[in-house]
């Protein structure tokens, strides 16, 4: 087995500090708020989120159905889950069922301290401010119920969610490393006709 590593930061938004900038979503673009019924809702969009993208190689389980119905059930039914600051944004479809391009979940973490969870827009919505709004939808429903510290972990690769979450208010509180197992061929392909990764835990 081959050892990959994935920077990741950990970043940090003060309530007291920042302010939340008002989450507005498109014209025909609506917020849903949590309920048990929307779990699958909740998997499906994340699952569609991910898929292909880097965090799925950093976490596997967010790179298909399955793997995020069970991290769905496994947050939602944490004693520490925070519904309000969990959304699920609706697309204006004319399907006869609802159809969600947006997902976020909230997590108590310590006292007045929260953690924000998987935040996911679909690659064909994405470019028209539905994150960072669906970001402060989730940091309201933190500070409602008197949190001042918001967390969430980012892998470093993803260098536009870390410009967002920048543009937000978060500052990066510190960095790990994410080591990942793969096949040595996996590896080879992954990396065939790009530079090597420059990152190691060491370095």
């Amino acid at each position: 087995m081959a050892e990959r590593y994935f920077k990741r930061y950990r970043m940090k938004f003060d309530c007291r500090r920042s302010s939340i900038p008002e989450p507005r979503l498109p014209e025909g673009y609506s917020w849903i708020a949590w309920s048990d019924g929307l779990l699958e809702s909740h998997a499906q969009v994340k699952a569609e989120c991910f898929r292909n993208e880097v965090d799925a190689t950093v976490f596997p389980c967010l790179g298909n159905l399955a793997g995020c119905r069970k991290l769905m059930r496994d947050i939602s039914c944490h004693s520490n889950f925070l519904p309000r600051a969990t959304w699920l944004i609706q697309h204006p479809s004319d399907m006869a069922f609802p159809r969600y391009c947006g997902t976020i979940q909230g997590m108590i973490r310590g006292f007045r301290t929260g953690a924000i969870q998987n935040v996911g827009i679909t690659a064909d919505c994405r470019g028209l401010g539905l994150g960072k709004s669906l970001v402060a939808r989730s940091l309201i429903g933190f500070a409602e119920v008197g949190i001042q510290k918001v967390y969430l972990d980012v892998t470093a690769a993803n260098v536009p969610a870390v410009t967002l979450y920048e543009k937000l208010g978060f500052r990066i509180e510190s960095l790990s490393y994410q080591t990942v197992k793969h096949p040595a061929d996996f590896l080879f392909a992954s990396t065939r006709g790009a530079s090597a990764p420059s990152i190691s835990p060491r370095g």
